[in-house]
């Protein structure tokens, strides 16, 4: 019996990426290099819609990038598809996509939330992830609030990891090994990822912020929202309108990624401004601290390169409640 071919097409405004996947006789799922497929192919086919991030409402701001239709397609005459290959078809291409836009947190995020999905075809998740796989791990050990004792066992043990692991950070450092090159007997794992951001010429990621509650420029949020409602209730905009001139006005703010080693509280700080709300709302330009990156990432980015003072940066993501969700404020870090 020959393979069997699903497709997964993902669609955004600047780009349609195809993926299939082929099925051997056995079940088992393995990624297609190079495949496509014609407008007449999928016309014969199933298509169903697969699954995006978490929940559409569940974001204030997301980039034009990420914004995607995601379809994935089925032969008419499937047999034997089985819950956990249809789930994976279904979740996979949001996955997808985050390597393609090197969103590694939201990787990490998709791993977390997905886990009883993808933890069956861990030999495949981890071929796809690890294009990503070093900063995804960096971002998920050391930009939220989870800490990090968990991943430091885990450095520690240095074991292969098995079908069924569900542990992200696990997942994460097997993916990343080829690159990362974790050594526990002579370095532990925040050397190893200095070593790693000092021999990199360039590096492209994605982190939460800490600390956002505490600081001006979450208040100017509750100041756009009002103005936003006020638009919508007299008709100044259509709805249509509103949530595009949204999107275009948090695309368009900018950001300050930038070493404090004269904060008093940790030499080693890296802060985080972004054009402040209020300041916008009337035409005028002012930065308002948004917050910190965690200082034990700080702390690995500032000796990896201590010369380095202002990062390329961008908002990348923000959550409809940034005052309650970890990671609600996502900023994309280059140099």
């Amino acid at each position: 019996m020959a393979n069997e071919i699903f497709y997964i097409k993902i669609e955004t405004a600047r780009d349609i990426m195809f993926y299939g996947f082929s099925r051997s006789a056995t079940g088992i799922l393995d990624l297609v290099d190079g495949a496509s497929a014609t407008d007449d192919e999928l016309s014969q086919m199933q298509c169903v819609d697969g699954s995006a991030y978490f929940t559409p409402s569940w974001y204030m701001y997301l980039p034009k990038e990420l914004q995607a239709t995601i379809n994935v397609y089925l032969p008419n005459d499937v047999k034997n598809l089985d819950v956990g290959q249809y789930s994976f078809l279904l979740h996979v291409g949001a996955l997808l996509l985050a390597v393609e836009e090197r969103d590694g947190l939201l990787v990490a995020e998709l791993l977390r939330r997905r886990a009883a999905v993808f933890a069956n075809f861990l030999p495949l998740v981890l071929h796809l992830i690890k294009p990503v796989a070093a900063e995804a791990l960096f971002a998920y050990v050391y930009g939220g609030f989870r800490g990090d004792s968990d991943f430091a066992q885990i450095y520690k043990a240095n074991a292969p990891i098995s079908t069924g692991e569900t542990n992200v950070a696990a997942i994460l450092l097997e993916a990343a090994k080829e690159t990362l090159k974790p050594n526990p007997e002579k370095e532990s794992p925040e050397e190893m990822f200095i070593r790693y951001f000092r021999e990199v010429e360039f590096f492209d990621f994605t982190i939460g912020l800490v600390g956002a509650t505490n600081h001006p420029w979450i208040a100017g949020i509750e100041k756009y929202e009002s103005v936003v409602k006020t638009a919508t209730a007299f008709r100044f905009f259509d709805d249509a309108a509103v949530g595009s001139k949204s999107q275009e006005f948090f695309e368009s703010l900018a950001t300050k990624v930038q070493a404090e080693p004269y904060n008093p509280y940790d030499h080693n700080a890296i802060s985080v401004s972004i054009d402040d709300l209020s300041a916008r709302l009337k035409g005028m330009q002012s930065k308002s601290k948004a917050g910190y990156l965690r200082a034990t990432g700080a702390a690995i980015l500032r000796k990896a390169r201590p010369s380095l003072f202002a990062y390329g940066s961008k908002l990348w993501r923000l959550g409809a409640d940034p005052s309650f969700f970890e990671n609600s404020i996502v900023i994309r870090i280059h140099t």
